[in-house]
């Protein structure tokens, strides 16, 4: 009976927990974090501060959880996508759809308050998303090459021209000077970078991918 009544107990507190992190997640993403105060959210979700300070004692724990949240969401579906029977130029496709309907729901309020006020945590997530990139680069690539997608050029060469555009374009502060939003920037890199290393038959596979499936 105890046992019953811990697990009732554990799974209200875990649904409690999810809600705010659920509603913070959409805000802090379309709004940013700075500005908006634990009193708030406490008032747009309709329970007490007391409650929120239970399971985050602060809004930068807020914060970690929501950007912990992007980072295992984004990373499970990118693996369905590599790990699919699509061919290579159907998987870049696909991973750029992903991230381009993500990046519609980023702000650049959201971006700036982590340049900003977190500046660690935007380490952390530049660290997470360079790490992805080589891991998902490399699969691509060599299938792409078997395919006849893809020149022969050394890969790791090809992965880091890539890496190192995405980290330099996609961030807060080339954002912030540019008449680009996130996706847009994204979209138009990779668009770039792949023309540069596809074979005649990747360019005609690309082009028809590219024009059907990325908006």
């Amino acid at each position: 009976m105890k046992k019953v009544k811990k697990e009732i107990l554990n799974s209200k507190v875990r649904a409690e927990k999810d809600r705010i992190l659920d509603f913070a997640f959409e805000k802090f993403l379309k709004e940013g974090f700075y500005k908006t105060t634990m009193d708030s959210l406490a008032s747009d979700l309709r329970i007490s501060k007391k409650t929120i300070y239970k399971h985050y004692p602060t809004k930068d724990a807020l914060v970690e959880d929501v950007v912990s949240r992007i980072m295992q969401n984004m990373s499970s579906k990118i693996d369905e996508i590599i790990k699919s029977e699509h061919n290579a130029l159907g998987k870049v496709g696909n991973v750029m759809q992903l991230i381009g309907n993500f990046s519609l729901k980023i702000s650049d309020n959201w971006l700036q308050d982590l340049r900003i006020h977190l500046p660690l945590l935007w380490e952390r997530i530049d660290d997470f998303r360079t790490k992805k990139m080589y891991g998902i680069l490399t699969k691509i690539i060599e299938q792409g090459k078997v395919e006849g997608y893809f020149i022969d050029k050394p890969n790791e060469l090809i992965i880091l021209i890539f890496v190192s555009s995405v980290r330099s374009i996609v961030s807060p502060d080339f954002l912030y000077h540019q008449e680009l939003n996130i996706q847009e920037a994204f979209r138009h890199t990779f668009e770039i970078l792949f023309n540069g290393i596809l074979t005649t038959k990747g360019k005609k596979e690309f082009k028809k991918i590219f024009s059907k499936g990325i908006q």
